[in-house]
């Protein structure tokens, strides 16, 4: 059978697809998996066998309804698959999936519960209670495929790094801890001042840090933390993705807020500290790993959180609280049970 998968993205909820795709390639071998994702996510999938990714260029070829057309006709020539799950369902899914029906191929979707998040995200009267994992919430869209599948959260990737710089990093004895304090929203990172603040105390603990983010204002606060720092680098937009994963793999702890990173700090076997602000993992979204794998840190004490799914609703209070708050002394102690 011939199954199409639909990810386009963002960064973390694709990377959450991967223990996914991999049991269903081990589970399913006389299958062939076709993803259609962008191509800055390809290191995620390298090791899974019968997968084919798809990359489609949205902002040119493939932009639009009549893109969408193209790409669909292309799939639709090349491959002719047999059922199509869509485990993003967003407008340019739902026309793919469209183009698809109109050709009588089978469609799925994802349930994304989006009511039982407003409940849970909402102003007032919150519905304070764990919601379905985002990694269950694909495996239910197979499932509603007829595609049978079983789920592990230890199936880690052997990544391996090339770089010799990479590895004469990871030299010497001290403990490594990897920081990723950026996010997409305000809401979501890490404040700065409290980064810095984290970082002195960890050096002074003889731990070799590690920053890591991606774009060009992120790698001006990095570069300028290390170079305030000794013990700290900057690995921001020196070393290609694939580079980083096999990196992280190496460390002994990764720190990161709800993020991306989080969720590619997930794909390996790294301990992860996991900061949460305006978001909750009630929602739905932690580290899809062994629960000793990571540790959450939050603040349990303000009424208004969670105020948004992904942390791009702007904070009611102008004060981000929920980050502002966040205990150092916390994850330090996290850090040092982690690592003696």
């Amino acid at each position: 059978m011939k199954i199409l998968v639909i990810r386009l993205s963002a960064m973390g909820d694709v990377a959450m697809s991967v223990p996914v795709l991999k049991a269903l390639s081990e589970q399913h071998s006389d299958d062939d998996f076709y993803l259609i994702t962008n191509k800055l996510f390809n290191p995620f999938f390298f090791d899974i066998r019968n997968l084919t990714l798809i990359n489609p260029d949205l902002k040119r070829k493939h932009k639009g309804v009549k893109g969408l057309f193209r790409l669909y006709k292309k799939i639709k020539k090349e491959i002719n698959p047999d059922i199509v799950v869509d485990i993003h369902d967003v407008l340019r899914t739902k026309i793919i999936r469209f183009f698809f029906r109109l050709n009588g191929t089978k469609s799925v979707k994802i349930n994304k519960g989006r009511k039982e998040k407003r409940q849970l995200t909402r102003k007032k009267n919150k519905i304070l209670k764990p919601l379905k994992h985002t990694v269950t919430r694909y495996k239910e869209a197979f499932l509603k495929a007829g595609v049978s599948i079983e789920l592990h959260p230890n199936s880690v990737s052997e990544f391996r790094i090339k770089s010799s710089e990479l590895i004469k990093l990871l030299q010497g004895k001290e403990k490594k801890i990897g920081i990723a304090p950026f996010a997409k929203h305000p809401q979501k990172q890490y404040p700065i001042k409290k980064t810095e603040f984290l970082i002195q105390k960890l050096t002074e603990e003889n731990y070799k840090i590690f920053l890591f983010g991606g774009g060009k204002k992120e790698k001006y606060i990095a570069e300028n933390i290390a170079d305030k720092n000794p013990g700290v680098t900057s690995l921001v937009g020196r070393f290609s993705l694939e580079e980083e994963i096999a990196f992280i793999d190496q460390l002994d702890v990764m720190i990161t807020p709800d993020s991306g990173n989080m969720h590619i700090a997930a794909l390996t076997s790294v301990k992860i500290i996991s900061i949460w602000g305006a978001t909750h993992p009630f929602a739905g979204f932690t580290p899809y790993v062994p629960n000793e794998q990571f540790h959450i840190i939050q603040n349990n004490n303000l009424s208004c959180r969670p105020c948004s799914v992904f942390g791009n609703k702007s904070c009611y209070k102008n004060t981000i609280e929920c980050l502002q708050l966040t205990d150092n002394e916390e994850i330090l102690r996290i850090c040092k049970k982690i690592t003696d």
